[in-house]
């Protein structure tokens, strides 16, 4: 009659495989997280090539833009980037803006900065690129502050030397270059 006897497991089998799930899973986890970051990084920095090649794209045919892209532009700052040890300064202009949220208004993401001066810039890519939402993925800058705004500016003011920036919209500032050579610290 003994050998009829079934046999389950005991409560120590139970406790170490759920132990062994859970150790695996404390490793696991974290690793995904940083995958997850990289993607969004990645995605931006995707997004903001795409518009930089619109830009160019648009600057090339099109002199009244590339006029309009400079006219009358005072909306600057300087900016200081990281550069081999050393940091490159420089005049940054901000062209245009573009809403960059995830969520989705009601009003149409345009790119615009409200200066008549650049208005046919403007128009001409927002027609190149359309008009769709592009949201910024990676979340936080260093203020703790959602990035939600895309910049399209100059460097010294000038057409030939145009990067795409993000921020987080608090104040129309940009904060982290994306396109060309993405800032290091945008992780």
């Amino acid at each position: 009659m003994t050998g009829n006897r079934k046999r389950g497991f005991t409560l120590i089998e139970l406790i170490v495989v759920i132990a062994i799930i859970g150790v695996l899973a404390a490793i696991l986890v974290p690793s995904l997280i940083g995958y997850v970051k990289k993607s969004k990084r990645r995605s931006d920095i995707s997004a903001a090539h795409t518009i930089y090649t619109g830009v160019m794209a648009v600057l090339a045919d099109n002199e009244d833009a590339q006029e309009s892209f400079v006219k009358n532009n005072d909306n600057k700052g300087q900016v200081t980037i990281p550069n081999g040890g050393t940091g490159e300064v420089y005049d940054l202009y901000v062209v245009c803006s573009k809403d960059g949220a995830k969520n989705t208004g009601s009003h149409q993401p345009l790119w615009s900065n409200g200066s008549a001066d650049s208005q046919l810039f403007e128009d001409a890519i927002n027609n190149f690129l359309g008009t769709e939402r592009t949201p910024v993925k990676y979340t936080q800058s260093d203020k703790g502050k959602e990035l939600n705004r895309w910049f399209i500016c100059a460097k010294n003011n000038s057409y030939e030397s145009v990067e795409i920036w993000v921020g987080d919209g608090s104040n129309d500032t940009p904060m982290f270059r994306l396109w060309p050579d993405t800032q290091p610290d945008y992780n």
